[in-house]
């Protein structure tokens, strides 16, 4: 019989740790920003003037865009809730969730945008369709998701026990 090891995960520390800290900041940064999308959803008088059928498209056009804006804000901050939860206890689920995370936001950003622009064109008024989160997305899977899947820290750390 052969003996078999086990081998013990590493601590997270390092590149990971870095790139952890990363993605902490860019979801603190998210529930931040997320403070006046949330407050212009929740007031009363837009959300009146939205639902009459004589109201202009560009109070649905940025009530909509505004809307996935804030949906893909919530899916980061739990996201990376849950990615906590499971560096926490060094899971070897992590590594597939995180990029998979990072690519649910890049469709999520993605799609946002072209809904955006779509809705834009179809009313005919030209609105500046923010661009600054979606190039977010692309950079943090950019790096990300190569990173995950790569490093031999990574792996070294989130090993199946």
């Amino acid at each position: 019989m052969t003996p078999t090891t086990k081998h013990e995960p590493r601590p997270i520390g390092g590149s990971l740790l870095i790139a952890l800290i990363c993605l902490a900041a860019w979801a603190l940064y998210t529930a931040i920003a997320m403070r006046d999308p949330l407050k212009l959803m929740l007031e009363w008088e837009i959300l009146a003037v939205f639902a009459r059928p004589e109201t202009h498209g560009w109070y649905r056009t940025i009530i909509v865009m505004v809307g996935c804006d804030v949906l893909t804000g919530v899916f980061i901050v739990v996201g990376m809730g849950w990615l906590a939860l499971l560096a926490w206890r060094k899971s070897p689920r992590f590594t597939v969730h995180v990029q998979a995370w990072l690519l649910a936001i890049v469709a999520m950003r993605t799609g946002a945008y072209l809904l955006g622009d779509y809705m834009t064109h179809a009313i005919g008024i030209d609105i500046d369709i923010p661009f600054d989160g979606f190039i977010q997305a692309v950079a943090a899977a950019a790096l990300g998701i190569p990173y995950f899947r790569l490093s031999r820290r990574v792996r070294e750390t989130f090993i199946d026990a």
